[in-house]
């Protein structure tokens, strides 16, 4: 096990999540390439006053946020949501990646569980499919993003 899978599982484990999810999802948003970047320009769920206590100018935050980052490929809009108050690009440091995308996952599962079931029998194929949409959405049995969930599932079984 290499340096950054065991960050990604002790950030996993810390949050209760399937470390094997978490790792599967650095293989497939960045390749687990920590520096990975992608502007979104389209993105439209920023967060907060932009101008209010951000580090740097209105026009790089709005481009900042709508970038999502490192490892997990946070947004940073998301990010921002969950509190994170420094400069966004602080997230292609793994450990801080980790630490704010597993705080996110972890969000996601506490606050959207529209299921009403308990954590373990959360799929990790819903987790996933979250991650990549914002929400789960099934249509006809299978994920709207279901060729992501796929690309997850197959990666899952790298990190048993």
């Amino acid at each position: 096990m290499n340096e950054l899978e065991r960050l990604a599982r002790e950030a996993a484990t810390k949050h209760g999540l399937d470390p094997r999810l978490i790792c599967a999802l650095c293989k497939v948003e960045s390749s687990w390439i920590p520096w990975a970047v992608r502007h979104e320009p389209n993105y439209k769920w920023l967060y907060g006053k932009l101008e209010d206590g951000y580090p740097g100018t209105v026009d790089t935050e709005l481009a900042m946020q709508r970038t999502s980052w490192g490892l997990l490929q946070i947004m940073g809009a998301v990010a921002r949501e969950r509190g994170f108050r420094g400069w966004l690009t602080e997230l292609c440091d793994p450990s801080v990646n980790l630490e704010w995308g597993c705080k996110h996952l972890r969000w996601m599962l506490d606050h959207n569980n529209a299921y009403g079931l308990p954590d373990f029998r959360i799929k990790p194929e819903d987790l996933a499919a979250a991650w990549n949409g914002g929400t789960r959405i099934v249509i006809d049995g299978k994920y709207k993003n279901q060729s992501y969930v796929d690309l997850v599932v197959k990666a899952m079984v790298n990190y048993q």
